[in-house]
């Protein structure tokens, strides 16, 4: 089975995705980190990944590692040999081999066949940064990506000359220009042969150009106009516009929707002014009269790296990649990081130390290992001179407890580390081979030591974190790596936590599988509940690791649920196909919301995560929530009481671009596929629907359908009228459909712009007597069909087809017959344009206006069926000979053989021909008609182990003791972007509040009051009234007002409130509408709950 990998090729680019699937990459360790590395690799479809650690697979490993099983640790079987397996049925097409010991001599011979080489490890013979020096020398880029404990490092040497070709991938995009305003200047200041004359541009949108980018201009229109402003339309502007377009410009920003610019090429700059001064003689000045695109135009950047011993001393750092809190932190962990590898090279003491057992969480040798590198330093720095650079940081005492605490975690791991840096570390090898996007240039260092218990906490593994501080270790401890971070009482919350996971995407089976490795919901009294309505497709494959081609078809919950458990089966998980939302309360109701320790959404759309964050409120969880968007991802975490809620800050709403935009001015390609969109789902979905629903059960429950809701009666007949149109003579449903497709091109790409165009005259004045085709309005012109042009004929074979798979007939159509039969038909069709049958969508629709004329009933409706000018008779008494069994189409994007998409594209294409509107490839079609996201597994894996990292602290936020929890400073929400690269940590927001106006108490999203379900709504009356000084105006349930103050809400004053909604089970919730009784004004007060 072909991969389809449409969602990274949507980031990265064909010619990008091509490369990195050339690409050969060498991973020396098969630790956690290698693991997850390999895995986006493998996932996005790279040739081929070769493994290199031979290391026996220990009970530390299981913390963190996918692909590593208890049985392996118990065998102690070799980590690469055992992980490879794992690794290849991730994805057939990827090659995935294991580097034999003895099949090298030397780092050379290791390294040779490879485009990359990434270290996760320091292995024997091949200590890190010596490998990397070695790869420098030998032309092959370098990565070392290593993480210990509760830090991590990444440095990336891409050579003495890495090119990058997108440094920040942004999508390039034709920006509508609204107008173009030439101004004369006395200044005579010669900008780039602009000499006289500047040119200042205005977008019909904001765009998000920035000053100094080049861009690329093209499509404007002129008119020469005299002193009057009278046009002068035989002066001829066909010079200028050759000067203008198809020129790169150089812009600077002069407002949202404003730039100025100036040719690159100065003799253009010259001719052009030189032109206008011509102009200016003769008593002209050159006006925009309409059109013009600007699409911004990437240059090309070669960047230097250093090899590793060269760049430690000299250490360079991406300035956008920043934790605001820890401003500075990157140099003192560049410092004990290289003061390690160092001493670790040369096979010192100091280094080998810190990996004895006993260093973990013992102050006394955390002291003496930092004291032993401080004299390494002070022994060797006079022959080392990054050893001196480091020393400053590592004796200076403000670092001191830093420092020590790195030490006595040094030896732990965990998933969500891991995740993080392993996700990090594959983007930029994908960076490296694909030369999309800016790498890391060239360290970067991240710590999470805020991560642990508050050190007041008994939480803290240094105040009676362990169990027992002799017994750190046991025997056959699959979560020993993160045990030895965190200690048992964390631990022990882990394993009883209850979770509930929102979706199965590629969020969700990233977050399983760190939920799992860290031993989350496996105590027996814990549940980690999924749920996810989607079933896996094939695009699905290459993100969403859980999946394999086996599972396309099935639910995602299940299959996720059942393969991570192959993880840890210690893990206790349930999976449901439900819907989270108000219609499934009943299921997700109080006491599963109570349930839940903390929420976990893995969702892709804003309406769900709104809920979800109404029912935290209201239960007062914790939620995890976080999402991706290409090479771009963030993160929040949501505490109650402490941070503000995911509703707090909302994106503003895009506004649509009005409908006769889209259906008769269109400017922009979106316009085209907006409006082909709409066509097939109008056409192909409803209105075939209509049509199998008339065929099949027949023309009275049609009818008796359609007068269920009058007010879409007119648009549902049109479409049936599209379906049904009458057409020259047809002996079969081949006939039939062919002519179908030739009528729908002269509809829509003749008929239809011979309307506008005799509405609107290419010369057409508006009202105040300006041009009407000025600006953004392009004037159309109608296609004349060609069988010799691809698009022409992809429509109407397409189209063709199309109609005989509605019919319930998927016939194979031949090129030759539809181009006989479009030949003919075309050809009859110019020979007698006055007997020409096909109606306009206007001209139908007016039609079918006027004979209903308001009258929707049984009778008038049949009648309408029976007009052999709108609906072709012959056609509907053959469809029973003909064999015809109607059935609607539902648009499915991921289907490349459908025709669904051809269909659009070509649609689009077609109009944007009317138009004079660039036209676009078929994938681009595909993305913006399915409105496909664009998707990557390393920015999913990143994401989570933020994620993960915050899940250790939100455990602890409700904690009987004070002293336990985290406060507000310590969480960290997130943004970042691959591409750039930046990261930015930063706390999160506070917690809201509004301010009660009578009893000045300040109210937040997670305060309710409660009361017992015995109450009535007068007792609620009363409360309100004497806690809050306020009259009680109405009270309402979801979105039902069950008491109002005005009208007839007084009789129920006796009953009780939950009698009023039928005694739903469990917690009820109501908003309480409260009011001032002496001035009106609304006052502030918190939801109601009632309880048992």
């Amino acid at each position: 089975m072909n991969r389809d990998y449409s969602r990274t090729e949507y980031v990265f680019g064909s010619d990008a995705l091509h490369r990195m699937q050339q690409a050969e990459f060498l991973i020396i360790g098969a630790d956690g980190l290698a693991q997850e590395i390999a895995k986006n690799l493998a996932l996005t479809g790279v040739s081929a990944i070769r493994i290199f650690d031979p290391t026996s697979t220990s009970y530390r490993d299981l913390s963190s590692s996918p692909f590593l099983r208890l049985e392996d640790a118990e065998s102690g079987a070799p980590r690469d040999k055992t992980i490879a397996s794992h690794i290849q049925q991730l994805n057939p097409l990827c090659t995935v081999e294991v580097v034999d010991n003895p099949s090298f001599s030397s780092v050379k011979e290791l390294i040779q066949p490879s485009k990359v080489v990434i270290q996760t490890c320091c292995l024997p013979n091949l200590p890190l940064g010596h490998v990397g020096d070695v790869c420098h020398a030998e032309g092959i880029p370098y990565i070392m990506c290593t993480t210990n404990g509760l830090s991590g490092r990444l440095f990336c040497d891409f050579l003495a000359r890495h090119t990058i070709l997108d440094i920040d991938g942004e999508r390039c995009e034709d920006i509508t220009l609204s107008s173009c305003i030439i101004e004369a200047t006395s200044s005579h200041v010669c900008n780039n042969g602009m000499r006289d004359w500047r040119f200042f541009f205005a977008t019909s949108k904001i765009h998000d150009l920035s000053d100094g980018y080049t861009v690329l201009i093209r499509d404007l229109k002129f008119v020469a106009v005299d002193g009057s402003g009278a046009q002068q339309p035989t002066v001829s502007m066909e010079r200028l516009e050759k000067l203008v377009n198809q020129q790169i410009w150089t812009i600077s920003i002069t407002g949202h929707s404003r730039f100025e610019a100036v040719p690159c090429n100065s003799s253009i700059g010259t001719a052009i002014c030189s032109f206008l001064s011509e102009l200016k003689q003769k008593g002209f000045e050159a006006l925009h009269l309409r059109g013009g695109y600007v699409k911004r135009v990437k240059e090309p950047l070669d960047m230097p790296f250093l090899p590793y011993s060269e760049a430690a001393r000299t250490p360079q750092y991406s300035d956008l990649m920043v934790d605001f809190s820890k401003l500075g932190r990157s140099d003192v962990l560049h410092s004990i990081y290289s003061v390690i590898t160092e001493a670790a090279s040369m096979g010192h003491t100091s280094a080998s130390a810190l990996l004895a057992p006993e260093t973990v969480w013992n102050s006394e040798l955390a002291r003496t290992n930092l004291d032993g590198l401080i004299a390494f330093c002070i022994e060797y720095k006079g022959s080392r001179s990054l050893l001196e650079m480091c020393l400053p940081h590592l004796t200076n005492n403000d670092n001191r407890s830093l420092l020590e605490t790195f030490l006595m975690t040094y030896n732990g791991q965990i998933s969500p580390l891991v995740s993080f840096m392993g996700g990090w570390g594959a983007q930029e090898a994908l960076k490296c081979v694909s030369g999309k996007y800016t790498p890391i240039h060239q360290f970067y260092y991240y710590e999470c030591f805020e991560a642990l218990p508050p050190k007041d906490s008994p939480f803290h593994p240094l105040n009676g974190g362990f169990n027992s501080s002799k017994d750190i270790f046991r025997p056959a401890d699959r979560y020993e790596g993160q045990r030895m971070l965190f200690g048992d009482r964390l631990q022990d919350l882990i394993s009883r936590a209850s979770l509930f996971v929102i979706g199965a995407g590629a969020l969700g089976c990233e977050l399983l599988k760190q939920f799992a490795l860290i031993g989350a919901a496996t105590d027996t009294q814990s549940l980690l509940e999924l749920t996810d309505l989607d079933n896996i497709e094939n695009s699905n494959l290459s993100r969403q690791f859980l999946f394999r081609e086996k599972d396309i078809g099935k639910m995602k919950a299940e299959v996720a649920a059942a393969n991570v458990k192959l993880m840890n089966p210690e893990l206790n998980i349930n999976a449901r196909c439900l819907r989270v939302g108000e219609e499934t309360e009943d299921v997700l109701n109080s006491e599963f919301w109570l349930s839940k320790t903390v929420i976990v959404n893995a969702l892709d759309n804003v309406p769900t995560r709104m809920y979800v964050d109404g029912r935290c409120c209201l239960y007062r969880k914790a939620l995890l929530e976080s999402g991706t968007l290409g090479q771009k991802a963030n993160m929040q975490v949501i505490v109650p009481w402490l941070t503000e809620t995911y509703g707090s800050q909302r994106d503003p709403e895009t506004s649509d671009d009005p409908a006769c935009t889209i259906h008769n001015f269109p400017n922009t390609i979106v316009h085209c596929i907006v409006y082909a969109t709409s066509e097939f789902k109008g056409v192909f979905e409803q209105g075939c629907a209509d049509f199998a629903k008339l065929k099949t059960e027949g023309l009275q429950p049609f009818v008796d359908n359609l007068l269920k809701n009058k007010d879409t009666i007119e648009a549902r007949l049109l479409q049936l009228q599209t379906i049904c149109m009458k057409l020259p003579h047809c002996v079969n449903i081949i006939d039939r459909a062919c002519n179908w497709a030739c009528a729908l091109f002269e509809k829509y790409f003749i008929l239809t712009i011979e309307k506008i165009l005799s509405d609107f005259p290419v010369n057409a004045k508006d009202k105040d007597g300006n041009n009407f085709w000025s600006g953004e309005k392009r004037p159309p012109h109608k296609l004349t069909y060609d069988a010799n042009n691809p698009i022409h004929h992809d429509f109407i074979s397409t189209a063709a087809r199309l109609y005989t798979v509605i019919l319930g007939n998927d016939v194979d159509i031949s090129s030759e017959t539809i181009m006989s039969i479009a030949t003919a038909y075309f050809a009859a069709s110019s020979a007698s344009p006055a007997k020409a049958v096909i109606l306009t969508r206007e001209v139908a629709a007016k039609q079918i206006s006027n004979f209903l004329n308001c009258t929707y009933n049984a009778e008038t409706i049949s009648q309408l069926l029976a007009d052999d000018t709108l609906f072709d008779q012959e056609f509907l008494k053959h469809l029973s000979p003909w064999g015809v069994t109607p059935r609607a189409l539902v648009f499915e994007k991921d289907d490349l053989t459908n025709g669904h998409v051809q269909y659009i594209a070509s649609l689009a294409n077609l109009r944007a021909e009317n138009y004079d509107i660039p036209t676009i490839d078929y994938a681009e079609a595909r993305r913006l008609s399915g409105s496909i996201i664009p998707a990557m597994v390393t920015t999913t894996a990143s994401v989570v182990g933020l994620v993960g990292i915050e899940f250790y602290k939100v455990l602890l936020w409700n904690n009987p003791d004070l002293s336990a929890r985290h406060p507000l400073a310590d969480y960290k929400s997130a943004f970042f972007n691959f591409a750039l690269p930046s990261l930015q940590l930063s706390e999160p927001g506070p917690c809201t509040f509004v301010e009660c106006s009578t009893t000045k108490e300040k109210i937040t999203p997670w305060d309710h009051i409660e009361l017992p379900k015995t109450v009535t709504v007068q007792g609620v009356i009363d409360y309100f009234r004497d806690r809050y000084k306020g009259d009680v105006d109405s009270i309402i349930f979801n979105t039902r007002m069950v008491y109002s103050s005005f009208g007839n809400g007084a009789v129920a004053l006796d009953r009780r409130l939950a009698e009023l909604v039928n005694d739903p089970p469990g917690q009820i919730f109501f908003i309480v509408g409260c009011s001032d009784p002496d001035t009106y004004d609304e006052i502030e007060v918190p939801k109601l709950c009632l309880v048992n």
